[in-house]
């Protein structure tokens, strides 16, 4: 399938999962998947053998939660280990009104996905270099994001350690029923303040894990099963949404 068809293909599963975006919007995910396999020859950004399948493996599945989900009106996001820009850049283009923040802890790769946000014309995402653990010590203030994001960085556990400091204590859970009645075309307004992970297969011990390790969290799993998912390669992916009890 050569790129044109991918992404009116890529479109149209949007448009039929209730996430509708515009030719500008899908012209500048094109441009960003051009970019993210040219800077792949000189850097390894995502594994080589799915550079065929960046719009299906990558782009698609992260965009996928917001088929499910609605982050509020200028969410303030940080994602983590963003590597070549995933999640964070598809959903920069999804969303442009949220403000986003681009953390890895490699240059090589911050220096990448700085030239492909200039490029873009991405004015509200801002990269950095850095581990999580450090952002505080480097000048970012404690407690300044609405919602983590990470995509196949860590292990629960983890993530949840890094992301509960980074989390604002105050926000707009009022109304809040959980993410159990998500459905494609039918999103729930994400409570704030939260992680979500994108993760695949078994994840029950990862939760345990995470669960007695930060005994305060309550951890959320969605499924992505939408329609065209099953004939995609997107098999066993989920999202877990995590929030702080109070």
């Amino acid at each position: 399938m050569n790129t044109a068809r991918e992404y009116l293909e890529i479109q149209r599963i949007c448009r039929q999962n209730g996430l509708s975006i515009g030719s500008d919007q899908i012209n500048q995910m094109a441009s960003y998947v051009e970019m993210l396999v040219d800077w792949n020859k000189k850097i390894n950004l995502v594994s080589r053998r799915d550079e065929g399948n960046i719009w299906y493996s990558h782009v698609l599945h992260s965009i996928s939660p917001w088929f499910f989900l609605e982050p509020p009106h200028q969410a303030k996001m940080i994602d983590l280990g963003t590597g070549g820009g995933l999640p964070g850049i598809p959903l920069a283009i999804v969303r442009p009104d949220v403000h986003l923040v681009l953390l890895d802890s490699i240059r090589k790769k911050t220096a990448a996905v700085e030239d492909m946000v200039k490029r873009l014309g991405l004015r509200d995402v801002q990269v950095m270099t850095g581990r999580a653990e450090d952002l505080v010590k480097k000048g970012r203030p404690s407690r300044s994001f609405d919602i983590v994001l990470a995509r196949a960085v860590a292990p629960l556990v983890d993530l949840v350690q890094w992301s509960l400091p980074l989390l604002q204590r105050e926000g707009g859970r009022a109304g809040y029923a959980g993410i159990a009645a998500a459905r494609p075309g039918n999103r729930i307004l994400l409570g704030m303040p939260c992680l979500v992970a994108l993760k695949g297969g078994d994840l029950d011990t990862e939760i345990l894990r995470a669960r007695q390790r930060v005994p305060a969290s309550t951890v959320e799993t969605l499924d992505l099963v939408f329609e065209g998912s099953e004939s995609l390669g997107l098999v066993d992916k989920k999202v877990l949404v995590v929030t702080e009890r109070r």
